[in-house]
C-alpha cells in the first residue's frame, strides 16, 4: 500500500522522478561528496536534510519493489550489489533539491489543499469511492510513518509539483523532430526473401576423437554438474506454542472486560467534513447554514463537490483527529458542529444520520479471543524458548532432539541447487522461509547457523547436513550428449555460412532467383513490413538487419521461430505519408514532448544539487546499508 502512497504523493511526478536515481549519482560524483559527519542526518542538499528514517522507508521500499520483480526475498548484501542502497539515496536527493527549489521560489502550500488531496485520494478510498480512515492508519502503521510525517511529505510533494509545471509549461517539440522520428518510425519494407532449413547443409559426419576431446574440454561447463547442498529445517512460530496452552475460564472473562470494546460494534455516523481555511470562514460558513443556506451551495462555493467532503459512514476511531472525532459524536443528533480546528485546518462536521452501536456477549466472541490471547501469550514466550534452544546447540544437542522436546519437526531435503532445483532441473517445493536458499549456501558444513526470522513472528534453524560439489561428468558418460551438441554447432555454423556466400552473391549482383533455383527454392515477397515487426518468419534480428541494408542489397537472420536462416533483398523503401492529424503523429509528438521535459527537469534538478551542495554521511550511510536488521 505504501507504494500507491508513494506514487500518489507526488502523482505523475513520481514517474519522472525514476529517470533521475542513476543520473543523480553519475552527475555529482558520489565518491566526491561522501563525508562524516555524525548525527542522524544521512545527507544534506543545502539546508534540505534527509534523516535516517526517511532514507530507512525509501531503502525497504525500493528493496520490497525489486524482490517481487525477483520473485524473491532481497537480502541487503544482494541490494547493495545491485546498487539499490544507492539508488534509494540518489531518488531522496533528487526530491530535495526539488524542496529547496520549492523554498527559494516562496512556494507553499495550505492546509485545505492538502487536506482535500489526501481524503481525495484514490488510494485512500474503500470500496464505496469515499476516503477510508481504517485503510489510511493501517497503510501507515504497516510502513513506519505517522500521519503527520505523512501529511507533512504530501504537502512537500504538492510543492515539487509546483516547480515542476513551471519547468515543463509551454514546452513544445520542433516540427521537424516530430517528422523525422514519425518518418523513421513507419517507414516500411518490401522484401524478397528464402528460407534456408538445416537440412540445405547435409548429413554431418561424426567428428574424430581429437575434436569430441577438444569440444568437450571448451565446453566442460556445459557438461558439469552443479553444487548441491543436503540440509534440515526446524520451524518454530507461535502457532506451535499455543498448542501447549490453556487459558483460564477466570482469565478469558477478565480479558473480555478489558478487550469488549474491540468486540462491540461502535456507532457509526454518517458525516460530511467540510473544511475551511480559517476559523473566521468557518464561522461565517456555519451561521449560513444554520440560516437555512443549502449546504451543497456551501461546498460549492469552495470548489468542491459533495463527493469531496463526504466521509460516508464512519465510527469515532475512523475520524483524522480525536478533536475531529468529539465534535462529530458529540452531537445529539443530525446537524452542524461548531468549527474545530483538525490537522488539515479548520472543519464544520455535518451529521445526517445516525447507527446505534451493538454491543458484543462474551459467549459470542469467547473463542475468538481465547485464540487471540493464547497467540499473544505465545509470542510473547517465543524470544525465550528460541533462546533456551540457542542454548542447547551451544552445548552440542543435535537438531534432531531439540525438535523432539519441543514436538516440532525437522525437514531434511537433499540434494538441491542454489536455483531450488535438483541436478536434473526439477524444482523442490521449498518452505516459504526468508532467505532460506542464500543461508544454506552462505555457509558451510558444520557451521552455527543463528536462528532466522521466519517471517511469521516465529524463528528457523538451518544444518548444513552435506556438501556436494560441482562434478564434470567422464567423457565416456556423456560423449553421446558432446557429439550431439557438436553436431547442432557444426551444422548451424555450416548453414550460416551458407547464408553469408549467398548474401555476398547477391550483393555482387547476382539475381536472387538464380541463386534460389540452386537450392530449390522460390523467392517469395513480403508485404509492406514496419521497422519493429516479428512473427514466426521474421525474427526482430532479421528486421533490424533488414532495415539496415541499401535498398536492393542482401542480408540474412534466423526465423522468428525455429532453426532455419532467412534470406532477404530489400526491394523497396516505402517513406510514409504524415498527417499531422493523425494519432500516430499526436502520439509521437506526445512523446517527444514528455522526452523533452523530462531532460529540461533532469537538467534542473542536477543543475540545483550543484548550486546547492550535497553531503552524505559516509558513516552512517554505511551503518544503515551494512546490515539486514530493521529493514
Amino acid at each position: 500500500m505504501l507504494d500507491s502512497l508513494r506514487r500518489n504523493a507526488s502523482g505523475w511526478v513520481a514517474k519522472v522522478l525514476i529517470g533521475l536515481l542513476a543520473l543523480s549519482f553519475a552527475v555529482w560524483g558520489i565518491a566526491d561528496i561522501f563525508t562524516g559527519f555524525g548525527g542522524d542526518t544521512v545527507a544534506e542538499v543545502g539546508d534540505q536534510k534527509i534523516d535516517a528514517a526517511t532514507y530507512q522507508v525509501e531503502l525497504r521500499n525500493e528493496m520490497n519493489q525489486f524482490s517481487q520483480r525477483l520473485g524473491q526475498p532481497l537480502s541487503l548484501d544482494q541490494a547493495r550489489q545491485f546498487g539499490i542502497d544507492r539508488a534509494a539515496l540518489s531518488r531522496l536527493i533528487s526530491l530535495a533539491a526539488l524542496d529547496g527549489a520549492a523554498s527559494d521560489l516562496g512556494l507553499a502550500v495550505g492546509d485545505e489543499a492538502v487536506g482535500i488531496d489526501i481524503t481525495t485520494d484514490p488510494n485512500l478510498q474503500g470500496p464505496f469511492g469515499r476516503f477510508d480512515r481504517d485503510l489510511f492508519r493501517q497503510s501507515l502503521q504497516q510502513n513506519g510513518i505517522s500521519e503527520e510525517r505523512f501529511i507533512e511529505q504530501r504537502r512537500r510533494a504538492m510543492s515539487r509539483k509546483q516547480v515542476i509545471e513551471v519547468i515543463q509549461v509551454g514546452v513544445a517539440a520542433p516540427e521537424a523532430l516530430i517528422e523525422m522520428v514519425s518518418r523513421f518510425q513507419e517507414e516500411t519494407r518490401v522484401a524478397g526473401y528464402v528460407i534456408l532449413p538445416q537440412s540445405l547443409v547435409g548429413e554431418i559426419a561424426d567428428p574424430d576423437e581429437e575434436t569430441v576431446q577438444k569440444f568437450y574440454e571448451a565446453g566442460a561447463s556445459a557438461f558439469t554438474l552443479p553444487e548441491t547442498r543436503d540440509f534440515s529445517i526446524m520451524v518454530l512460530e507461535p502457532e506451535d506454542v499455543t498448542r501447549t496452552m490453556a487459558v483460564s475460564e477466570e482469565d478469558l472473562q477478565a480479558a473480555y472486560e478489558q478487550r469488549r470494546g474491540e468486540y462491540d460494534v461502535p456507532e457509526r455516523r454518517d458525516v460530511h467534513q467540510i473544511t475551511f481555511a480559517s476559523e473566521e470562514e468557518a464561522n461565517e460558513a456555519l451561521t449560513k447554514l444554520r440560516g437555512g443556506e443549502n449546504v451543497e451551495t456551501v461546498v460549492k462555493g469552495l470548489g468542491l463537490t459533495m463527493k469531496d467532503v463526504d466521509l460516508g459512514k464512519v465510527s469515532r476511531d475512523d475520524m483524522l483527529s480525536p478533536e475531529l472525532a468529539d465534535a462529530a459524536f458529540s452531537l445529539e443528533g443530525t446537524g452542524y458542529s461548531e468549527p474545530v480546528r483538525g490537522p488539515l485546518g479548520w472543519s464544520i462536521l455535518h451529521v445526517t444520520g445516525i447507527e446505534p452501536g451493538k454491543p458484543s456477549t462474551y459467549e459470542d466472541v469467547k473463542e475468538e479471543l481465547r485464540a487471540a490471547i493464547e497467540l499473544e501469550l505465545a509470542r510473547d514466550q517465543i524470544y525465550d524458548i528460541q533462546n533456551t534452544i540457542e542454548d542447547a546447540r551451544a552445548g552440542g544437542e543435535p537438531l534432531a532432539d531439540v525438535a523432539k522436546r519441543y514436538n516440532l519437526t525437522v525437514r531434511s531435503i537433499d540434494g538441491i541447487t542454489a536455483d531450488g532445483k535438483t541436478r536434473n532441473g526439477d524444482t523442490v517445493e521449498l518452505p516459504e522461509l526468508p532467505d532460506l536458499l542464500n543461508t544454506v549456501y552462505e555457509n558451510q558444513q558444520g557451521d552455527q547457523i543463528p536462528p532466522l526470522d521466519s517471517g511469521k513472528d516465529g524463528y528457523y534453524w538451518v544444518e548444513i547436513d552435506a556438501v556436494n560439489p560441482a562434478e564434470l561428468q567422464p567423457l565416456d558418460e556423456v560423449r553421446d550428449r558432446v557429439v550431439s551438441i557438436w553436431k547442432q554447432q557444426k551444422r548451424a555454423d555450416d548453414l550460416e555460412a551458407l547464408a553469408t556466400s549467398l548474401v555476398e552473391r547477391g550483393n555482387a549482383g547476382e539475381s536472387f532467383e538464380k541463386i534460389a533455383a540452386e537450392y530449390g527454392r522460390s523467392v517469395l515477397s513480403t508485404p509492406p513490413l514496419q521497422r519493429y515487426a516479428q512473427n514466426d518468419t521474421f525474427s526482430r534480428t532479421a528486421v533490424t538487419r533488414l532495415f539496415a541494408a541499401p535498398e536492393g542489397g542482401f542480408t540474412f537472420g534466423p526465423v522468428g521461430l525455429g532453426d532455419s536462416l532467412i534470406v532477404m533483398q530489400v526491394k523497396d523503401v516505402r517513406s510514409p505519408q504524415l498527417d499531422a492529424n493523425s494519432d500516430k503523429y499526436k502520439e509521437t509528438r506526445t512523446t517527444l514532448v514528455d522526452a523533452i521535459q523530462a531532460d529540461m527537469l533532469q537538467t534542473f534538478v542536477v543543475g540545483y544539487q550543484q548550486e546547492l551542495g550535497v553531503e552524505v554521511n559516509n558513516t552512517l550511510f554505511q551503518q544503515m546499508t551494512a546490515t539486514d536488521t530493521g529493514l
